[in-house]
């Protein structure tokens, strides 16, 4: 019987938001940043999406999606504008809580 209910709580979406999400910009170049983010507690198997969203989208709650395998992503070709970032975790079961919502703004 504890077989059955172990294997229950392992056939489950991630229960755990990345923590840790950060933005990673360098120096001289304004366009190019790194998202870096750490796993979520406990949870084994996962790869990762993350949203972004400019300001005239977040005011339209139009989010644009991208998968990632590891910890941290980069994000090319950004326009002076403010954006919007979070990550969610995701397995074979659907995909956990969002990460806090983290902004940036390019410079001109």
């Amino acid at each position: 019987m504890k077989n059955d209910s172990l294997a229950a709580n392992h056939n489950q979406t991630p229960k755990n938001k990345p923590h840790n999400f950060t933005v990673v910009a360098m120096e001289g170049c304004h366009s190019f940043i790194i998202l870096d983010w750490a796993r979520p507690l406990k949870d084994d198997m996962v790869s990762y999406m993350v949203q972004s969203a400019s300001y005239d989208d977040i005011l339209n709650n139009r989010w644009s999606s991208k998968a990632a395998t590891g910890t941290h992503l980069a994000v090319e070709n950004l326009k002076p504008n403010s954006y919007y970032f979070r990550v969610q975790a995701k397995n074979v079961f659907g995909v956990g809580p969002f990460s806090e919502t983290l902004s940036y703004v390019t410079e001109s």
